[in-house]
Formats: structure tokens, sequence, C-alpha cells
């Protein structure tokens, strides 16, 4: 009997010590060369185009009444080359001093047409450019164009190297310069729809450039007709 609890305790005995070298921690090895980096794949096919937003509310009406382009090349006051092209589409809600046809005695007639460059606020943006034309004799043979005035207010005019200047200019009078009106048309019928080209060469010497500068452009507009009428308590 005693023999065999001596056998036990020892065989116990030898069970913990080789337990307790089992669980010794050994050392970390080295680590392993990285692994080749896997190909590229395929780039896939490109989605299609999604749709078109809508235009804003209030877009249709202040576009409704067509469009002056402006096209200026010259020379800037740093001699620098330069070339814009801006179309003034919009017109406000009020029609405050914008196009319309005048007449007198159903022979001399005058077009007054002005268009913004963004949708017109009186103080912010108040970007515009102004034309008018007086017609003799209009729509009969031997009709005589007259291009009365030239206007541009706060117009920017901006170059590819990020200098900009502001174009003003406060009623030109295009008769003392080089200027064109040609193919003029005017549609009464279709809400006195008028279309012209024009284009004036103002000197060096009356503008700030110093330098000779070309103004030119289409009309393509949509005239109003103001009248006045009086109905005791209302003033239209």
């Amino acid at each position: 009997m005693k023999s065999k609890i001596l056998f036990k305790c020892i065989l116990l005995m030898l069970c913990i010590s080789f337990t307790s070298r089992l669980v010794e921690a050994g050392e970390d090895g080295i680590n392993g060369i990285d692994g080749v980096d896997g190909k590229d794949g395929i780039n896939g096919t490109n989605g299609q185009d999604g749709q078109d937003g809508a235009d804003c509310v209030g877009f249709d009406e202040l576009t409704l009444y067509g469009y002056i382009n402006l096209e200026i090349e010259g020379i800037r006051s740093d001699n620098q080359a330069f070339q814009d092209t801006t179309s003034f589409k919009f017109t406000p809600i009020e029609l405050d001093g914008y196009s319309k046809v005048t007449t007198a005695d159903d022979i001399l007639y005058t077009f007054e047409i002005r268009g913004y460059l963004s949708a017109p606020d009186d103080v912010y943006q108040n970007s515009y450019i102004y034309l008018s034309l007086v017609l003799l004799n209009f729509q009969e043979e031997g009709m005589e164009i007259s291009f009365e005035t030239f206007g541009s207010s706060q117009n920017p005019v901006v170059g590819e190297d990020h200098k900009y200047f502001i174009l003003n200019a406060n009623a030109i009078n295009p008769i003392n310069f080089e200027s064109i009106v040609e193919n003029f048309t005017f549609d009464s019928s279709d809400r006195n729809h008028a279309k012209y080209s024009y284009s004036i060469v103002i000197p060096a010497e009356d503008n700030s450039s110093g330098h000779e500068l070309q103004v030119s452009g289409e009309v393509d507009v949509h005239l109003l007709e103001e009248f006045r009428f009086v109905y005791s308590k209302f003033n239209f």
C-alpha cells in the first residue's frame, strides 16, 4: 500500500513538472517576407449620365424676353491683349428699364434694349448692357437706322491671368465712332421679335485702356410697348 501511494505521488510530481514546462512562452520568431502585391483589377464601366435638373422657379420668367450678346476685344491698360464674350439674358420682374419700342406718328420708332448679366437686383446684381436705335420710315423701303446709344454697367471682364477690370460705358453715342447695325428684322406678330447685329470701334483716346476697343454682338429680344391708362382712383 505504501509503495502504491509513493508511486502516485512521484507520478503527480512528474505531471506537474511536465505541465509547467509546457506553458513556458518561447521567443518570437523572425518576421516572414512580405508577399507580392496583387495585380490591379479591371476598371468598371462608367454609369449612365443622370437626368438634367429642372430650371429653378422663376428662371423662365426672367429669361422670357430674349438676350443680348456682347463681345469685346482689345488691349488692357497693362498692355495685355484680351477677348471676352458675355450673354445678357435676364429681365427684372418689374420690367424697370427693360427693352421697349416707342413710336412717334408711325414714322419714327425708338428701340430701347437692356439685358442683365444675372438675376437682376437693384443693388447687388446691377450688371447690364443697354442699346437704343432710332428707325426712320420703319419697315418701309429706304428705312434708316441710327445707332443712338450704347451703355454697359458693372460688367466684369476676367482675363486668363485672373486679373480683371470692370467695363462701364456711360451712354456712348456710337454715331461719333465707327459703328454698324445690320441684319435688322422685326416681327410684330411674334411678340415684337427684334433681331440685329451691331459693332462699334472705340478709339484709344476715348477709353481708359489707352488702346482701341472693339465692341460687337447680337441682339435677339422680344420688345414690349408701354402705355398709360388713367381711371379714377388707379394710375396704370
